[in-house]
């Protein structure tokens, strides 16, 4: 009998896997487990796993040599930046992620972070909600949306969304990513010629701290910075001291670097120009059953031996 073993944040604890156990049928063993954040836990969790169905959780070199009888973990996520996909290759295990599931949520969230700082949503709700003022002119600066530029760094599914989103609002849109080709920008032409910037790229080794104080020195517009993508890609403190010298004008930011963040000790919170919220982008009722349809599907595939339906293998694992 096949073993699953489903190991998610503890948001995730004891959740009732229904539609999960409906796809993957009978001859497999599910058990459910929370993870607490310690590497030794997921192993004696996951040591007689055949297969994982995880979110975030960390799998690293040195969890995935103990765990040998591994042969596929199941992300049920479009990012899998968690996972040491040359350790899992090295020792074949397979890793497949979920190709789409929440492209129309993720874009939505962008616009609607980019909207609520260039329109200056929060400083407007504050002042009618806590100082009774009504006063449109007490706010100056407030762009049109269709005199601005929009960058987007990284084009896949999620980034062309957004673009047709910002093109509806008039926006001029740019866009980087080394798989369009010629049609690509550069970054440094995204930095210099942007009034707002969006993230929408997986997280690497390669563009881990992408958005540094080097980029912020580039950004002669004072742009407005969204990322709804992963938090890695931001150098934070790097992003405080930017607020600070008015290099960005604003941040919303759906991620962060460290994932549940200390909101006490965060130097992103109490700015009336920056909106964080808790990697919500993705989320609807209807991305979540898709979600947990498409990554039980990818088991059943890959149990059955129906590879070509699986969506997708990454990593050439």
């Amino acid at each position: 009998m096949t073993e699953l073993v489903v190991i998610e944040g503890p948001e995730n604890a004891g959740r009732v896997l229904t539609i999960e156990r409906l796809i993957l049928g009978d001859g497999i063993h599910i058990r459910q487990a929370t993870w607490d954040g310690n590497e030794t836990s997921t192993v004696n969790t996951c040591r007689d796993a055949t297969v994982v169905l995880t979110d975030y959780v960390p799998f690293t070199r040195a969890v995935l040599a103990q765990l040998p009888r591994l042969k596929l973990i199941s992300v049920a996520a479009t990012g899998y930046d968690n996972i040491d996909i040359a350790a899992a290759r090295d020792q074949g295990t397979r890793i497949c992620a979920i190709d789409e599931y929440c492209t129309d949520e993720v874009a939505d969230h962008a616009l609607m972070l980019m909207l609520a700082l260039g329109r200056r949503l929060i400083d407007y709700h504050d002042q009618v909600q806590k100082q009774h003022l009504w006063q449109y002119e007490s706010l100056t600066g407030l762009p049109r949306f269709g005199d601005l530029t929009l960058g987007i760094i990284g084009f896949g599914r999620i980034g062309r969304a957004v673009a047709r989103r910002a093109e509806a609002f008039g926006m001029s849109v740019m866009a980087h990513d080394p798989l369009i080709g010629e049609a690509s920008f550069s970054l440094d032409e995204i930095f210099a010629q942007s009034d707002i910037i969006t993230l929408h790229c997986n997280l690497n080794a390669d563009n881990r701290h992408l958005i540094d104080k080097a980029a912020f020195r580039k950004m002669r517009r004072k742009p407005i910075l969204i990322n709804v993508a992963r938090g890695g890609l931001i150098a934070e403190n790097d992003l405080v001291w930017a607020l600070d010298q008015g290099l960005v004008s604003a941040a919303g930011l759906d991620v962060l670097e460290a994932e549940p963040p200390d909101l006490t000790q965060s130097a992103l919170t109490g700015r009336s120009n920056v909106i964080l919220t808790p990697h919500v982008a993705f989320y609807s009722v209807a991305s979540i059953r898709e979600n947990r349809r498409l990554s039980a599907q990818n088991i059943r595939h890959f149990l059955d031996g129906n590879h070509d339906a699986v969506r997708k293998y990454v990593g050439n694992t």
